[in-house]
């Protein structure tokens, strides 16, 4: 084990100096579009889809538990490999309990291929960076005979499908197979494996749909919100679990506000991280004292990650507004810019804003602390 490791450090900073690249893709039409908040509604929808599979399903998936929803998963993936669909899936089984190798290695005997994120048996280099510096695969990527793919924040586990409220999207179309070409990033950068044919897929619909990867130490989303929010003239809506955002990106929030732009934030009263209460509490007084509009709903938990601007452009994804999804994780999102789609997430945004109270200047400043203190513990809850 000592010489993994040492194998491990020295790929850690083979990995520093050629960090890995995320594939870019274009928007393309061609699309349609089914999005849900409803976890139980995404499941059913999915195991319809996997049972209909005819080739390929691929999966990247950050959290897949042994529980009720994790069975029906597991059980639906098996049925049809042992049908003869080729099967792969990739985890990222770090530090989760609820995904034990029995459950995965069951899989594997009827005929699924499984790979690990973090396997230092293996020493790819990207998972010894994984073991090493605490990165995680956050995708969440289902993509069925090249043609259909989701996306969104739920897991497999029975705490997101049947306790906690979320959006996941459904697309059909040539986007999808941007999807599986992020897929197959994470199949070969992850776990070493080999790439498989691209699947040609014909437009199904109107939908314009662009899919975005990013992976660790890039720059894509700090890029792609600063340039969204600097484009924004009108309206910038957003929803997340989590709010630590980059430097950059939260000067561009208050620039927007400054000239104008209706600029909204959801958080939930309550996440289900204790120390982010902490940090997001920190930014309300400086986001309302920037005109920012912030909104906490304090129902049923809400992890929903997407945003929309200007009735044209809306995104929809597995990325927080914090540090970790902007700079350590690798993460999946997708981005619609037609604006059925747009105001579709619109919709969603101003039901759940509906049942939310608003913070206004009388929410309670931290006292006592300086502007460097608050700058420095605003770094710590970042690692955390």
């Amino acid at each position: 084990m000592q010489k993994h490791k040492l194998i491990a450090l020295v790929l850690l900073f083979l990995y520093w100096l050629c960090p890995a690249q995320a594939p870019c893709f274009e928007p393309t039409g061609g699309n349609t579009l089914w999005m849900t908040k409803d976890g139980e509604d995404y499941l059913q929808y999915l195991l319809k889809d996997i049972d209909a599979a005819r080739s390929t399903i691929e999966m990247e998936y950050y959290w897949f538990d042994a529980d009720k929803a994790g069975n029906l998963v597991r059980d639906a993936l098996v049925k049809k490999a042992q049908e003869g669909v080729n099967v792969r899936i990739l985890v990222d089984n770090f530090i989760t309990p609820g995904s034990p190798e029995w459950f995965f290695e069951r899989m594997r005997k009827k005929g699924v291929q499984v790979e690990y994120v973090h396997n230092l048996e293996k020493m790819c280099p990207g998972q010894a960076v994984a073991s090493y510096f605490g990165f995680r695969d956050h995708r969440k990527i289902v993509v069925i005979d090249g043609r259909i793919a989701y996306t969104g924040g739920i897991n497999f586990n029975n705490q997101t499908i049947y306790v906690w409220k979320d959006t996941q999207v459904r697309i059909e179309g040539p986007a999808a197979g941007q999807m599986r070409a992020l897929f197959e990033q994470g199949w070969a950068d992850l776990a070493g494996g080999t790439a498989a044919p691209e699947i040609p897929v014909e437009p199904v619909g109107t939908a314009v749909v662009q899919a975005v990867g990013s992976v660790s130490r890039d720059t894509t989303l700090t890029r792609l919100y600063v340039q969204t929010l600097s484009e924004a003239q009108e309206y910038f809506y957003l929803q997340t679990p989590y709010f630590g955002p980059p430097p950059e990106v939260l000067e561009a929030l208050k620039d927007a506000a400054a000239r104008g732009v209706d600029v909204r934030l959801l958080f939930p009263e309550k996440c289900d991280w204790g120390f982010m209460n902490a940090l997001t509490a920190d930014f309300i007084p400086e986001l309302i004292a920037a005109g920012i509009r912030v909104f906490k709903f304090n129902g049923v938990y809400d992890h929903s990650k997407l945003f929309v601007t200007d009735d044209r452009l809306a995104s929809c994804g597995t990325v927080n507004l914090d540090g970790r999804s902007f700079h350590t994780n690798w993460e999946d999102t997708l981005l619609f810019y037609d604006r059925e789609s747009a105001l579709e997430v619109k919709e969603s945004f101003l039901k759940v804003q509906a049942e939310c109270a608003e913070m206004d200047a009388s929410y309670p400043q931290a006292k006592g602390i300086s502007k460097a203190w608050r700058k420095f513990l605003r770094k710590i809850y970042r690692i955390l």
